[in-house]
């Protein structure tokens, strides 16, 4: 069995005046978050996360330091846009969140820690307006009042296509092979095999469970049509406050052939994304 409960919210933002929404807000919003959540919770603001008695317990670390200092995949993964655009005064901007596990338990944390007016940089002025919760199943959003809901991924192994060609967009990524950051051009199906395999297996064994091996037979499907290209994106870090470039790839490919196996898969990659540094916003894919 594989299995592991997760929730999904959205945050709607309303521009306060105009400017260009840059292609990657993935690192100013996860700034935002840890910044503010740090600051709600916090209760020894003068000593390292690292070296705090309460650091497997404190919502900081728990949810924001899961990797760096729990050794644990990311407990959320953010959905920014990834969309340059012109905005105007009254726009909206939303960023999506994925909890898993336990950390649904903390989405007042999360909710709080990124309401308010934040400068996602360079002037550009948001302001929280609405906060929703997805079905993933209903495929809709609905208010976020007093709780959210949690699903269960096993869910997912009860879907059907009916289709035999799925086209993927394949937003910027960042995927690890035997230590080694990928080439866009050297993504093929096994490539894709083996880092959803991963993922799906890292998030089950640490936030649900896996009794079973994951076995998906590469002879059912191809992958055509690749399409991808070097995505460079670059973060500023606070803790060696300094840019830093992150090693990504985007793009788009086709699946074809027998999808009734590898679908519920793909699904799931939809809500805990591919790759490395999901926590930015990295690893996102939709069909199209």
């Amino acid at each position: 069995m594989i299995n592991f409960e997760f929730s999904q919210i959205r945050i709607e933002y309303k521009v306060l005046k105009p400017f260009r929404q840059p292609y990657f807000l993935g690192s100013s919003f996860r700034g935002i978050l840890g910044r503010r959540l740090r600051k709600i919770v916090c209760i020894k603001p003068r000593e390292e996360c690292i070296n705090c008695e309460f650091k497997k317990s404190c919502p900081y670390t728990v949810i924001f330091e899961t990797e760096s200092i729990l050794n644990q995949p990311s407990k959320y993964v953010l959905k920014p846009p990834y969309e340059r655009r012109d905005l105007k005064e009254g726009d909206t901007i939303s960023v999506d969140i994925t909890l898993l596990g336990a950390a649904s338990n903390y989405w007042e944390f999360i909710t709080e820690s990124l309401n308010g007016i934040f400068n996602l940089g360079k002037e550009r002025y948001i302001k929280t307006d609405r906060v929703y919760y997805y079905h993933p199943f209903d495929e809709s959003y609905y208010p976020l009042k007093s709780f959210v809901p949690r699903f269960d991924a096993s869910s997912f192994f009860d879907l059907r296509t009916g289709r035999d060609r799925i086209r993927i967009r394949l937003y910027p990524s960042s995927i690890k092979i035997k230590g080694d950051h990928l080439k866009f051009n050297q993504f093929d199906k096994d490539i894709f095999l083996k880092a959803m395999v991963l993922r799906i297996s890292n998030v089950a064994v640490n936030y649900g469970i896996k009794s079973e091996r994951i076995f998906l037979n590469p002879e059912r499907f191809q992958l055509k049509d690749i399409n991808l290209k070097p995505s460079p994106m670059e973060r500023w870090s606070n803790r060696k406050k300094r840019k830093m470039k992150i090693p990504a790839f985007e793009g788009s490919f086709t699946i074809e052939g027998d999808l009734e196996e590898v679908y519920p898969y793909i699904e799931l990659l939809r809500v805990v994304n591919i790759g490395k540094s999901v926590s930015f916003g990295l690893g996102r894919l939709d069909p199209v």
